[in-house]
């Protein structure tokens, strides 16, 4: 497999980096719940569409984690991907309570290569969708598991 280097960045990059997606959805499940789904990764193929053995369509990624404030924000800085979509990326999840459950922000922020800037376009409108039906199923799925 071919590996393409990415450049390490923290969380101050959410707010400067060149694109930046944000999808938010409700889940009626509490906050410890949420994020105790959310970072574990051998449930993930329960709730998150398309998602085999935490191996998403093909791509692998090698991850830094740069935040873990449980229950509130899970964030990870992209070092190695097989893919060549970024030169840079941070990926975060925060959390809030709501009257009903969890508020889940996921915020995808990179500088693309241009594979990158090429599905752009189609990652602006295909994310919040997937987003949510990603949401929806792990509300599903945490009633399922208690």
């Amino acid at each position: 497999m071919i590996w393409f280097e990415l450049r390490r960045e923290n969380l101050a990059f959410l707010g400067r980096a060149p694109v930046v997606h944000v999808a938010e959805a409700d889940v009626a499940a509490s906050r410890p719940a949420v994020f105790a789904a959310l970072t574990e990764p051998g449930c993930w193929k329960h709730w998150f569409p398309s998602l085999r053995e935490a191996d998403f369509g093909g791509t692998r990624w090698i991850e830094e984690m740069i935040a873990w404030d449980e229950p509130a924000r899970w964030a990870w800085s992209v070092t190695r991907a097989s893919v060549p979509l970024a030169t840079a990326q941070v990926e975060s999840f925060e959390l809030t309570e709501t009257s009903d459950g969890t508020h889940v922000r996921w915020t995808l922020a990179l500088e693309p290569r241009l594979l990158g800037r090429v599905s752009g376009p189609l990652a602006a409108r295909t994310i919040p969708r997937l987003f949510r039906r990603a949401m929806d199923n792990l509300g599903t799925y945490v009633h399922g598991a208690r």
